[in-house]
C-alpha cells in the first residue's frame, strides 16, 4: 500500500516525520487533515489502529483552550470535538502495511517503514538514528566518551527485553538537575548521563531550572513550568541528579519535582514511568539525596530502579575541561544509565496494564479528579 502522512506543515515533527519518510525512499498519500479531515469511520480505525483511546489523541495545548479538560467526556464527545475542530487531533499520524503510529517524536516512523534511513538531521539539527533490526552501533559517539573502555560498553539486547507489538522508537528520557551554581556539579553529572544515555540510544532532553518559579508563588501557566510540564508529559523516563545541601535535596531540585503534578484531570503524568536517582556531595559519602529522591519517586507513582549514583567530593571527580574522572565511581554512573535503559524498554509497552489498580477501576475518573487535586485536607 501507499503509505499515509495526516500532516500539518506548521508542525515542525510533523515536517520532520514526512522528511524522514522521503529520506526512506517513501513518496506517502500526504493528506493536510485541518483541510480535510478523516471521516468518523476512518478516525476509529485510526484509533483502533494506534491502540490509542480518543483521549490519548487530544493535543494538549488545545483541551483547555476549548473546554475538553473535562475528565467526564465520553469518547463519542471527544471524537465530535476532533471532527469540528481537527487542530485537536495530534499529529503527525502515519499509515503504512505495517500498522498506524502518532509519531511523536518522529523518529517513531522508523518503525512503519520497509527500508528506514540509518540516520537522520532534524531542522534543529539533532541526529537520530533507526534501532530497526539492529540494537547500537558501538562506534557511535565513542568520542564523546573518552573515559569509555569500549570492549566492554555492551549494546542493550532490545528484542531480549520487549515484546513483539512493542514500540520501538528510541526511550524518551528527561534530565533533571538541582543547581543553579556557574559551575554546577550535580549539571556536569547530568551532561555525562545525557552522552552515555545518548550512546545508548536514548533520546535525552535536559530541563534548565533557571527562572523556574517557586510552587504555588504564580499560576501554572508560568511558560517555564509549561516546559516542564510538556517535558514530563512527553518522557518515558527520567533521571535526577541533585546536590546534598544540609543533609537533604536543594530546593532548586524540590521544586521541579513539586511542579510536576501528581495528576491532571484524570491523567497521571509520571505514573509508570522509569526513575534513576544521582546525588553530588562536597562532603564525603552520603546516601541522604538519593533515599529522598527514591520517596518522591514513589510519591510520583514511578518505578524506580535498584541502582543509584553517589559522588562524593565532587569537586574532585571532575577535570578542568568539566568531564568526571574514569574511576569507579564513573562507573557507576555508567551502570545506572544502562539499567534505566533496559527497564525503560523492559517496562514501557506495558506501563498501563503494571499500573491498572482495582480501586481506580471501582473509582470514578471525576472521584479521583477530586482527590488528587483537592485544595486542602
Amino acid at each position: 500500500m501507499t503509505a499515509i502522512i495526516f500532516h500539518n506543515p506548521n508542525c515542525g515533527t510533523s515536517r520532520n516525520t514526512l522528511a524522514i519518510m522521503k529520506a526512506s525512499g517513501e513518496l506517502p498519500n500526504i493528506i493536510e487533515y485541518l483541510k480535510t479531515p478523516p471521516t468518523r469511520e476512518y478516525l476509529l480505525e485510526l484509533l483502533v489502529l494506534m491502540k490509542l483511546s480518543p483521549r490519548e489523541l487530544l493535543r494538549q495545548k488545545e483541551i483547555i483552550a476549548l473546554g475538553l479538560d473535562n475528565a467526564q467526556l465520553s469518547d463519542e464527545q471527544i471524537i465530535d470535538a476532533m471532527l469540528a475542530h481537527p487542530i485537536l487531533m495530534n499529529r503527525p499520524i502515519v499509515v503504512t502495511d505495517k500498522g498506524a503510529a502518532l509519531c511523536r517524536p518522529s523518529e517513531r516512523v522508523f518503525d512503519l517503514l520497509d527500508n528506514p534511513v540509518n540516520r537522520f538531521t532534524k531542522e534543529g539539527g539533532e541526529v537520530v538514528q533507526s534501532t530497526k533490526g539492529k540494537t547500537s552501533d558501538i562506534t557511535i559517539d565513542l568520542t564523546e566518551l573518552p573515559n569509555i573502555e569500549a570492549a566492554e560498553l555492551q549494546p542493550i539486547d532490545i528484542d531480549a527485553l520487549i515484546g513483539a507489538n512493542d514500540p520501538r522508537h528510541p526511550p524518551r528520557i528527561l534530565v533533571l538537575y538541582g543547581s543553579l551554581r556557574a559551575r554546577s556539579f550535580s549539571k556536569l553529572a547530568s551532561q555525562e548521563v545525557s552522552r552515555i544515555l545518548r550512546w545508548y540510544g536514548c533520546e535525552v532532553r535536559t530541563f534548565d531550572p533557571t527562572d523556574l518559579p517557586l510552587p504555588d508563588s504564580t499560576d501554572a501557566d508560568h511558560p517555564k513550568v509549561q516546559e516542564l510540564r510538556e517535558l514530563a508529559a512527553w518522557s518515558e523516563g527520567m533521571v535526577w541528579v541533585s546536590p546534598e545541601r544540609h543533609g537533604s535535596i536543594t530546593s532548586i531540585m524540590k521544586a521541579q519535582i513539586d511542579w510536576i503534578p501528581l495528576s491532571l484531570g484524570s491523567v497521571r503524568p509520571t505514573q509508570g514511568k522509569t526513575l534513576a536517582v544521582m546525588q553530588v556531595s562536597g562532603g564525603s559519602q552520603s546516601f541522604n539525596t538519593v533515599n529522598q529522591l527514591r520517596i518522591l519517586g514513589r510519591w510520583m507513582r514511578m518505578i524506580t530502579i535498584p541502582n543509584q549514583s553517589s559522588i562524593p567530593k565532587a569537586f574532585l571527580e571532575f577535570d578542568d575541561n568539566n568531564r568526571m574522572l574514569n574511576s569507579p565511581l564513573y562507573q557507576r554512573v555508567v551502570d545506572v544509565c544502562e539499567e534505566l535503559v533496559k527497564f525503560t524498554w523492559l517496562t514501557r509497552g506495558r506501563s498501563s496494564y503494571l499500573t491498572d489498580r482495582y480501586s481506580e477501576r471501582v473509582e470514578s475518573a471525576e472521584e479521583l479528579s477530586q482527590r488528587v487535586n483537592q485544595k486542602a485536607l
